[in-house]
């Protein structure tokens, strides 16, 4: 992702059209902008499921498919978009910008989508949630627990299953 996000902006600073550099556009300098928070977010993403995979070895499962999933989704649209900077030229087999699309996609097919890195990931958080409530066929028995859990894995879960809008009987359902 970022040798996508170099050519792009290489690209960017030498192209001209109009009489000035496309660089200069708004439009490539928001492309160019997002490429790069895309890249350091999925640099953040792999830089911690390492430090988990040392430190914290339990949760390294879904650490690592959360990796995945972020670092799939940066590669892929970088590289779109640095086929989109580079026009015409990025389609064509004269340039290297579409063998980085084409490497994203045949990692994900190699090593899954995704898609299937946040089933893995949102799999974790249901029980992760089932166990912290104590959640069995009859309901909630064991709320009070969230008061002796106390990390920030149960505060990040609790806020899954408030985006998720879950409800219990839902998390149950998908326990059994």
């Amino acid at each position: 992702a970022q040798v996508c996000l170099d050519m792009a902006v290489e690209y960017a600073k030498l192209r001209v059209q109009f009489g000035r550099q496309i660089g200069s556009f708004q439009a490539i300098k928001h492309k160019c902008a997002d490429m790069l928070l895309e890249v350091e977010s999925a640099r953040s993403a792999a830089y911690f499921a390492a430090w988990t995979a040392e430190d914290r070895p339990a949760e390294l499962p879904m650490i690592a498919s959360l990796a995945k999933a972020f670092c799939s989704e940066a590669y892929a649209h970088t590289a779109a978009e640095n086929i989109q900077v580079h026009g015409g030229i990025g389609f064509t087999w004269e340039h290297d910008a579409h063998l980085y699309y084409r490497r994203a996609r045949s990692s994900e097919a190699l090593f899954g989508t995704p898609t299937e890195h946040w089933d893995v990931v949102a799999g974790h958080l249901l029980a992760a949630v089932a166990e912290i409530l104590e959640v069995d066929a009859t309901g909630m028995t064991g709320a009070e627990n969230l008061n002796e859990v106390g990390n920030w894995d149960s505060l990040a879960v609790i806020t899954f299953v408030a985006m998720a809008d879950s409800d219990l009987d839902t998390l149950v359902e998908a326990e059994k």
